[in-house]
């Protein structure tokens, strides 16, 4: 994707308020350092970053032909994420994207992440101090600045298991690149509540949470720690599954190495314990950017927001995947209102120096340009529509057109069967008359007749009888001879309860 400069690249001097919109903490980054963020600070021009948890975006990847290209390259995106990501066509989504660097064929492979413009608010509603927003991310996307500050090499195959109070995720880089995220059930107040289920006694939130902060996955009390083992085994296990789900899914020959986070900072033996469940190499995420990291710890999303907003205002972020709905207005000066401000000062200068008829005739000129910029919008906004809908008719009428052709398919297999059972018919029957007509001379000539005829698949039995076993033997012995038909016979046997011989003539039709 074409990497365009941030609206506010030209402000990266400026101080870094990174937010929580969650556990609503601030902390502002300026001369390397972290502090609390004050009522002051947030009222102050500086850059506003934050970011959204991985339960309340919808990721997946959509296939794009390789014709489709341009200006209906988002349209077409956005068609497919609407149908394929299961979004709701009543609300508004902000939807961005980027190519993958999995590619198959004919279809180029999009990583298409939509978040309801709802949630936002709500997310966003308990953030008071704070006016503006000038960029939010995605969770699993902080990760990337990672790379782009080159404190991760962008080698190999990372995995970044990070655990919120209100969330937790996995998220998988490949060679410094997004592969995959998946928010999973174990947040911090999931392990909390399951922990004091098991035991069967309340243990408070805050308690629990201190006790992990302080003492880790140790713990004096015994019952206490069998639960944490047994607990966390659980967690683990899960997130082994995920992995090997998402090894499955992208074709990912192994996993290097694994990052572990958590909203609390450091808790002791959690990497060992995730390292003897995945088997795979672990580390704490440990992220020390700041010269007083020694002495003011934060949660390591602000160190990674502060990052991620120094590569947005330096221009490595396409603007086009800040879903940020609260963004300041640009410079006056640039601002539509400030435009036409500007013109109108310019207009009355001249109108001190034109006659009126003059002034009145540059007025004029400016509403027509601007009506003409309107209708231009309108215009475009009603083709992008009727766009929109001629590729949501195409899908339509294509799944109409394979019914009907299963349809047909169907009903040619029904009459190509009846005609091979028509065709059978019409040359059995005749040669089934041929056959008797010169069996029925010959019996006759020798002085039998035919007491039975069967049909057995495509073969006729003839039962023939005599008063003289030397009649049947002459017809036999005809028979035999007899060229024109498969023809075979049977022993001659005299009727227990007559005079009469008797044999049995089977003919061969071999009719298909």
């Amino acid at each position: 994707m074409f990497k365009k400069k941030g609206i506010l690249s030209t402000i990266a001097e400026k101080p870094i308020v990174t937010i929580d919109p969650y556990s609503l903490k601030s902390y502002i980054y300026k001369k390397s350092l972290f502090e609390k963020a004050t009522p002051k600070e947030l009222a102050k021009n500086n850059f506003f970053i934050s970011y959204v948890q991985t339960k309340d975006i919808i990721s997946s990847t959509v296939d794009i032909a390789r014709s489709i290209a341009g200006e209906d390259l988002r349209d077409a995106i956005e068609i497919k994420a609407y149908d394929e990501l299961g979004l709701d066509s009543g609300a508004e989504y902000s939807i961005f994207y980027f190519e993958s660097q999995k590619q198959d064929g004919d279809e180029r492979i999009f990583n298409v992440i939509a978040v309801d413009k709802a949630s936002l608010y709500d997310i966003f509603d308990d953030v008071k101090d704070i006016k503006y927003v000038d960029y939010i991310t995605t969770a699993p996307f902080l990760f990337k600045s990672l790379y782009s500050k080159s404190i991760l090499e962008p080698s190999g195959t990372d995995c970044f298991v990070y655990f919120h109070k209100d969330d937790a995720h996995v998220t998988i880089y490949q060679d410094g690149e997004y592969i995959f995220s998946k928010s999973i059930r174990y947040s911090l107040k999931v392990i909390s509540d399951t922990f004091s289920k098991e035991l069967g006694k309340h243990v408070d939130e805050s308690e629990f949470f201190d006790m992990l902060s302080k003492t880790g996955l140790q713990n004096k009390n015994n019952t206490y720690q069998q639960q944490l083992m047994k607990l966390f085994g659980e967690v683990f296990v899960y997130v082994n599954d995920v992995i090997l789900y998402a090894k499955r899914a992208y074709n990912l020959e192994k996993v290097d190495q694994i990052y572990l986070g958590t909203e609390l900072g450091y808790v002791a033996g959690l990497e060992e314990f995730c390292h003897n469940y995945v088997n795979i190499p672990t580390k704490k995420l440990d992220l020390k950017i700041a010269k007083n990291s020694s002495d003011f710890s934060v949660d390591p999303m602000h160190a990674l927001l502060s990052l991620s907003a120094q590569d947005f205002m330096d221009g490595s972020v396409d603007e086009d995947m800040n879903i940020s709905i609260f963004k300041r207005p640009p410079p006056f000066k640039n601002r539509p209102s400030g435009k036409l401000v500007q013109i109108a000062a310019a207009t009355l200068l001249l109108s001190m120096a034109y006659p009126t008829y003059q002034f009145v005739y540059d007025t004029m000129f400016l509403q027509k340009d601007l009506q003409a910029f309107n209708e231009e919008h309108k215009q475009k906004s009603t083709e992008s529509n009727a766009r929109k809908l001629a590729f949501s008719s195409v899908e339509k009428e294509n799944k109409a057109i394979d019914i009907k052709l299963d349809g047909k398919n169907k009903e040619l297999d029904f009459r190509t069967k009846l005609l091979h059972e028509i065709y059978a018919k019409k040359v059995s029957y005749p040669m089934k008359a041929e056959v008797l007509t010169d069996l029925f001379s010959k019996v006759t000539k020798h002085k039998s007749k035919v007491t039975k005829v069967e049909n057995i698949d495509h073969n006729m039995i003839v039962t023939i009888q005599s008063k003289k076993d030397k009649d049947v033997t002459e017809l036999l012995a005809e028979l035999a001879e007899y060229k024109k038909y498969d023809v075979s016979t049977e022993m001659i046997k005299k009727d227990t309860n007559s005079s009469y011989y008797e044999s049995a003539i089977k003919v061969g039709l071999h009719v298909n």
